[in-house]
């Protein structure tokens, strides 16, 4: 039995190893010159950058169903959000109590008592055994939904917005609010957590238990059936199983009914500098997002995570600004940026490169119901990856797991 794999991203490497462990003859096929799609890592000067900032919850149950996690050398951030109001340079901080009991006071008096006790509520029902359990009903979108909930306008517009921007990468949050419950139980249970070696090291591992020649990078596919796949250069190659593992901007070329796509993109500016800003591996997010000229969403520091000779201090945007991340006057406005948050210490750092993503997350509908999003099926081909399922490391590892139940193959780690 022959299968071909269209896509080496996660899911793609993945749902490749599976079906080889099974016994299916596996080509693997990748148009760019890499693996690993949008969990990219990259080198910039002597350091090594993840494009996009990427996260690894541990609460995420696929992960130890699918990776040697201890290889990946993760390290925690702090279980807490900084938040700072540039106009006045005022740093807040908002964590939770349950897991840090010395946060309350502090989140307390940057929530207030009323929006802390609805995170708590939304917190206690989450469920650690269950995280996508509020999909299975429909919801409003997002922002509709925080509304709902009552927080109140400014706890909303300074924190809620600016933090689910970032999860979705979407400046106009058009996520449902399941999918923001989602991830609020993957952060309420577990740590968010960064590789040693970068983001790239996830596929890079599965990747490794591949056949040596099954993957053929470089290789552009022009078309999909159930019975195989015809490449740019003319030609076909058969197969009994056909598997589309590509992200959605792309499927939904081969889908009979295509889906309305949002091109999210996201780019960070990556400075260098002796001293870090920070004194904690948090995320600082900007409480003034969007208001005043202001471009950036969130800064972090992860060289506080995995040390080095330097520091990175890298700024995360979102949206239309994001394709101009290598203009001078864009690199400028951001660098001005870091200037009104820290000080006039940023005058010596020093930019040492962008990164962007294009397409960085799939869109979805805002009212959808359910754990799947599509179909897995369409004409006799089978089309996983995080657009058909959710938008998250879980959502992609899920979609691979759906497609073996289907096909009645066993988890690679349990059939090993």
């Amino acid at each position: 039995m022959r299968a071909v794999v269209v896509g080496a991203g996660l899911a793609g490497i993945a749902a490749t190893w599976a079906l080889e462990q099974h016994g299916y003859e596996c080509v693997l096929l990748e148009s760019s010159d890499r693996i690993g799609g949008r969990m990219k890592t990259t080198t910039i000067g002597k350091h090594t950058v993840d494009e996009g900032v990427h996260v690894l919850h541990t609460a995420y149950p696929t992960l130890s169903r699918w990776l040697d996690v201890d290889r990946l050398e993760l390290k925690p951030m702090d279980p807490a959000t900084s938040l700072i109001t540039p106009s006045n340079g005022r740093l807040q901080t908002l964590g939770d109590p349950l897991r840090a009991p010395l946060l309350m006071l502090p989140s307390l008096f940057t929530a207030g008592p009323w929006n802390a006790l609805r995170m708590l509520r939304w917190r206690l029902k989450t469920k650690k055994n269950d995280l996508e359990y509020a999909m299975d009903v429909s919801t409003l979108p997002i922002d509709k939904g925080f509304e709902s909930m009552r927080f109140s306008p400014s706890f909303r517009e300074s924190f809620l917005h600016p933090l689910f921007t970032g999860i979705t990468l979407d400046n106009e949050r058009r996520e449902r609010t399941s999918f923001a419950s989602f991830t609020w139980a993957a952060m309420s249970h577990g740590s968010m957590t960064m590789p040693r070696n970068g983001i790239q090291a996830v596929p890079q591992q599965l990747a490794s238990r591949l056949n040596d020649k099954t993957i053929r990078c470089n290789t552009n596919v022009t078309s999909v059936t159930s019975t195989g796949v015809l490449l740019d250069n003319g030609e076909t190659i058969d197969a009994d199983l056909v598997v589309v593992a590509v992200p959605q901007h792309i499927a939904n070329v081969w889908l009979d009914n295509p889906q309305e796509i949002v091109r999210k993109q996201t780019a960070t500016f990556v400075f260098e500098a002796d001293e870090s800003p920070l004194n904690k591996p948090r995320l600082l997010l900007n409480r003034e997002y969007e208001q005043d000229g202001q471009h950036i969403l969130h800064v972090h520091v992860p060289t506080l995570l995995h040390p080095s000779d330097k520091h990175l201090i890298v700024a995360t945007v979102v949206g239309d600004i994001a394709t101009n991340h290598r203009k001078k006057t864009v690199q400028k406005a951001i660098h001005e940026e870091l200037e009104q948050w820290f000080g006039q210490d940023t005058s010596s750092w020093n930019l040492v490169g962008t990164t962007h993503v294009d397409y960085a997350l799939p869109s979805g509908s805002v009212t959808a119901k359910g754990r799947e999003r599509l179909e897995l099926v369409h004409d006799g081909v089978y089309y996983i990856g995080d657009h058909t399922i959710h938008p998250s490391v879980h959502g992609t590892l899920r979609s691979v797991e759906r497609l073996l139940e289907r096909l009645e193959i066993p988890l690679p780690l349990q059939s090993s």
